[in-house]
Order: C-alpha cells, then structure tokens, then sequence
C-alpha cells in the first residue's frame, strides 16, 4: 500500500465501535487523531492525538479538524455518522453529503427514497404522538412494526400482529425511547418466510461497489430480527444474487453515496420482490467486517481508513482481487434462559473449527434471556473446509456452542 505516514485521520469517537479504525489506522502509519468526552476509553489512550470534545458538537470537532488540517474524518457510531458527513462538506474531504447520509439513517426518508426510486418499499408513516400512532395503524393496517425513526440495530422495534390498544401503547412508547429525535415509524409488516435474511457488507467507492461480503444471516423462529448467525459465501442462485445487489446498488446512487463501508439487510417477499429493510451507514456488528477478511482476505477497516484520506491503491487492489473464498461462520451466543452466567461450553467435535471466540459476559454476571442484540454473551468465528461441512455443523450448533446458565 501508499505510504501514508503524511496523513491524518480525524476519528469521532474513542469506544469499543471506533477501537478497530483506530488500531486499523496507526497500523497503516496515518496520524490518528480521535474526539470524545471520555479520557479513560482505550481509543484515547491509543490514539496519536486526543482531543477531549464530543463528537456530537459540530462546532468542536471542526476546530479541531481545521487545527489539525486533517486529510479525512471517520466513525463507526451510527449518531456521529451525520457530522462525519457535515465535516466532510465543510472542509472538502473525501466523504458524503450530509443530506446522502441522512436518507440513510432516517426509516422515513430511506422508504421514501425507495418508492421514488422504485424499489419495494412497504407502506409506512411517521408518528409524533399517540393520536397520530393509532390513526397511523388504522391506516395501515395489521400485522405492522413499530420502530425507531432514528435509531440503530433492533432496538425499541415491535411486530404488532393483534389489536391490541396497550401492546400498541407500550410498543410505541418503548420505541420513542430508543429514537433520536423522539418519533416512531409505523409500517407495513412484511412477512419473512424464511429464518435467514440476505445481508451485504459493501464498499463504495465513486461509481464503483464491492460486493465480497454478500453473507446469509440467520433469525430465531421466536426473535426474527435478531441474527444469530453469519455465514460465508452466500449460497443462493446466482439470479438472485443480482437481484440483491441491483436493488441495494439502486439505493446507494439514488441516495447519493459516494464513499465508505455499509451494512445492508435483506430478504425476499412472497412475490419474489428484494425488500431492502435498512442501509447502515457505518461498518456492520457483530465483526461481519472481520468475518468478510476471513473469507475474501479484504481488510475492510484498513480499506475504510485509507480511502477517508484519499488513497484508493489498497481499493484498486480489492478491487481486482478474486482469490481467497473460505467457508466462514460467526455465531452470536445467547441464552434461552435469565439466571448466572457460568461459561461457555464448546464442543470437542466443534473446536479445531473456531478461529476466534470473544466472551461478552463475565462468570458470575447475572445474564438475561435473548431479547434484543444487547443481549448477547459470546462471538464464536469459525472456518470450515467446506460448503457441505459447514451446513452440517450449522445445523446443530445451538447443541454444540453453548453458554452454560445457573
């Protein structure tokens, strides 16, 4: 790659989402220099430069980046991703428009966008108060989902299927907990017939997108938006893959993207339609990015760093790279049930397979049984020698890796 020790890279935010950039960044010789409120997070203290301002202070974070003269600004917080984009502006940097990024993250913008560019979309609205949440229902009409105007991942999101006047109350009201600006998305509630959804960890980058991280992402029978397991390639007809990327590809130029790593989700309706359910703009959880190395051999973070301050040689080179296609699986752990967190049993048969495990609860740490994506005690990331070997242990892995509860 460039030799990129002349750069500097501004990082909103030094926590756990930012700590892969921040690492991913030095290890290419750019000067990272990160902002946040907090001195004790790792990101500050690894950092080149640390500046003590919230990220979220647009005024604060320009100063800054006009101090440093800066080359680019990146983050991995879906909140800070907004001034990541005005910054962009305000100074000429590699990046996108502030209004491209705010179709993205905004339900109500992104489903318009998708009827204007004509690509399924269900019918939606958005809710201010209680009167207009139940206007909106009759309206709509039943099943629907509630959710989060603004907000990130499955948080404060509720399928109504009954009309049930205090589960709507209690939904609506939950979900304007979890939203930034107050308000709720009500929409037509698509039916997924199948467990797994189609997701796509993406890179744009001008006219061009990479489309290595197409990965299958499957649901619980009883939580259907929450994933539960990655895998690695993708294996539906090569029709539908197309399918997949024309539709995501459509949003992405008709929002006006331009630059950086996205996480799209996926699935087909009964009509054989792509229901585009969400574009993140910032990389996806769960390390889907780690994931996508493991299987492609693209460093997508090192990929993110590089093209924020303007080198596109390591993107020429994923670019044309067609080698590496391993069989990879992340599995997200949870319990079925609340109680004591005992450890994390792996099974021998299983075990040569596992590339890397993360434990999220501690031993002794009282734990919850599996609601939303906060719940989750462990990463296990594998690989297998397979297509065939590794349906076979995925079919069975609830019985093979799994937290021990007192």
């Amino acid at each position: 790659m460039t030799d990129l020790r002349d750069r500097k890279l501004l990082v909103l935010g030094a926590g756990e989402a930012q700590l892969q950039i921040i690492r991913a960044s030095k290890e290419l010789g750019i000067c990272t220099i990160v902002c946040d409120m907090r001195p004790e997070m790792e990101g500050a203290r690894i950092a080149d430069r640390y500046y003590r301002v919230n990220y979220m202070d647009r005024e604060a974070i320009l100063e800054v980046a006009r101090r440093e003269e800066v080359d680019g600004v990146i983050s991995n917080s879906e909140p800070a991703m907004i001034n990541v984009a005005w910054l962009s502006e305000q100074m000429g940097l590699p990046g996108n428009s502030e209004r491209s990024v705010q179709i993205l993250l905004s339900k109500d913008a992104f489903r318009s966008l998708q009827e204007e560019a004509g690509v399924f979309a269900p019918s939606h609205r958005v809710v201010s108060d209680e009167q207009e949440l139940f206007e909106a229902v009759h309206e709509i009409g039943l099943p629907l989902v509630i959710k989060p105007v603004l907000s990130s991942g499955t948080r404060g999101t509720t399928v109504i299927e009954t009309e049930d006047r205090d589960r709507i109350l209690w939904a609506y009201r939950e979900c304007t907990e979890f939203s930034r600006d107050g308000r709720a998305s009500v929409e037509q509630y698509v039916q997924m017939d199948s467990l797994v959804a189609y997701d796509a960890e993406l890179f744009v980058c001008g006219e061009e997108i990479l489309w290595d991280g197409l990965y299958a992402s499957y649901r619980y029978a009883d939580a259907p938006m929450l994933p539960v397991m990655e895998s690695l390639p993708l294996d539906i007809s090569p029709e539908r893959q197309e399918a997949i990327k024309t539709s995501i590809g459509t949003m992405i130029r008709a929002a006006g993207i331009r630059l950086g790593e996205y996480n799209a989700e996926t699935y087909f309706t009964r009509e054989g339609e792509v229901f585009v359910i969400e574009i993140n703009p910032r990389q996806g959880g769960n390390h889907i990015p780690d994931l996508v190395c493991e299987h492609a051999g693209i460093d997508l973070t090192k990929l993110l760093c590089a093209t924020a301050v303007g080198d596109l040689q390591y993107f020429r080179e994923a670019s044309a790279q067609r080698g590496k296609r391993a069989f990879v699986t992340m599995y997200v752990v949870f319990s079925l049930t609340e109680g004591t967190y005992r450890g994390l049993s792996i099974d021998e048969e299983i075990r040569p397979y596992v590339r890397w495990v993360q434990e999220l609860a501690a031993v002794g740490e009282h734990i919850h049984k599996k609601e939303n994506a906060g719940d989750s005690l462990a990463f296990v990331r594998m690989s297998f020698d397979s297509a065939e070997q590794q349906k076979a242990f995925m079919s069975r892995i609830d019985t093979l890796i799994r937290p021990v509860v007192g």
